[in-house]
């Protein structure tokens, strides 16, 4: 194996070791909750996440995926770009701050404006540490801040829904404000606002928006049934599965400015190789989902809810990539086209599904469906020649 093989190998696996350890510690907590509290208590919370996941995703604005193009377009910018974007966005966390005293308890209110301020600089910061490849001191946050939340999360003599907003109100500001001070000298404060961010990126926020609905739609749509148990259970269970989803995304984002610059034969090389990736990984990744819904969640699901998940988890290793390359063709409007189209069928054939009482696999074959939908779409060459 060459030098450059295992410099390769070197950085992926550190982009991946660090989203991996974000994504175990999203996976963690539930069951933190569980163990001390009851699975109501974490479905009660759900319903304060999903608020904040969906916030923060319209405060984003398409950040990330639009200011990497930006930073590899000129990357002689990057401090006045990465400023100009950061500032512009803050307007609409406190939009959302105070829409959240609106729908939830008074209490809760100051308590989300740290949560979403925290996600706001967390996500912010994600496309420089992706440009500059700070993923060892990324990680390094992401480890001591989640000690700081264990020690604190155990420190309550007992855990209730406010103790729970409070200690991941303070989770996500201490991750967001270490990040601040890893990047502090690429913030100016004469910066000044640009509206026309909103429009230039516009295309990358519906795009985002729409990406974390496909995913994310049938998650609020059972949690809209008022079942907290179900809920508590199938936002754990989507959790897992979309992480085996993102693992194909952990080994190609560290390389996103490259990908710009290949060839449509190397992206076809690439999506190959990662599809059959997925084919070895997947079944893996769910036999290890199995023990976990088994042993540590006391849920027990048939052979064929796990049929349903590999055709949930598998297609994103097969169109991933070739999203990129449309980014790279400028056509983000025939992703944001294909996504609202994924998007709709998920929403439709979930609300279907648990409308006559499939529970949680009725809500899982929805979410396939649309996966499969999305890579029957993303391989639409004829499509993605004449728009």
């Amino acid at each position: 194996m060459t030098l450059k093989n295992i410099n390769r190998i070197i950085f992926i696996s550190s982009n991946a070791a660090r989203q991996t350890f974000v994504s175990v510690v999203g996976i963690l907590i539930p069951f933190m909750v569980i163990e001390h509290a009851t699975k109501e208590i974490w479905g009660e919370f759900v319903s304060i996440l999903l608020y904040s996941l969906l916030a923060t995703q319209i405060i984003n604005w398409g950040n990330k995926e639009y200011v990497l193009r930006k930073f590899s377009e000129n990357p002689s910018e990057i401090k006045e770009c990465f400023s100009s974007f950061l500032v512009t966005r803050f307007p609409l966390v406190l939009f959302f701050s105070i829409i959240a005293f609106f729908l939830f308890k008074i209490e809760f209110g100051l308590y989300l404006f740290i949560w979403i301020f925290g996600r706001f600089l967390i996500h912010s910061y994600e496309a420089l540490i992706l440009f500059e490849k700070k993923f060892y001191a990324s990680l390094a946050i992401e480890l001591g801040c989640f000690i700081l939340f264990i020690v604190v999360f155990y420190s309550f003599s007992v855990i209730n829904t406010v103790r729970l907003v409070q200690a991941y109100s303070l989770l996500q500001l201490s991750k967001g404000m270490c990040y601040w001070l890893l990047f502090y000298t690429k913030f100016s404060l004469k910066t000044k606002l640009n509206f026309n961010y909103y429009k230039d990126s516009f295309w990358f926020f519906l795009l985002s928006i729409l990406g974390f609905l496909a995913s994310k739609i049938d998650v609020y749509i059972v949690e809209q049934f008022d079942d907290k148990l179900m809920t508590s259970d199938y936002q754990i269970i989507n959790g897992l599965l979309v992480f085996i989803m993102s693992i194909s995304a952990f080994i190609y984002s560290p390389f996103t400015k490259n990908i710009y610059r290949f060839t449509e034969i190397t992206i076809q090389k690439t999506k190959k190789k990662l599809a059959l990736f997925g084919i070895l990984i997947v079944p893996i990744s769910l036999l290890i989902l199995h023990i976990i819904l088994y042993y540590f969640l006391h849920v027990s699901l048939s052979f064929w809810f796990y049929v349903v998940a590999f055709f949930y988890a598998f297609p994103s290793f097969v169109y991933g990539i070739e999203i990129l390359y449309l980014f790279k063709q400028n056509k983000e409007k025939m992703v944001v086209y294909y996504s609202l189209i994924i998007v709709l069928v998920n929403f439709i054939i979930t609300y279907f599904f648990l409308l006559f009482n499939y529970g949680i696999i009725g809500a899982l074959l929805g979410a396939a469906i649309s996966q499969l939908v999305a890579l029957f779409l993303f391989n639409l060459k004829k499509y993605k020649n004449d728009i």
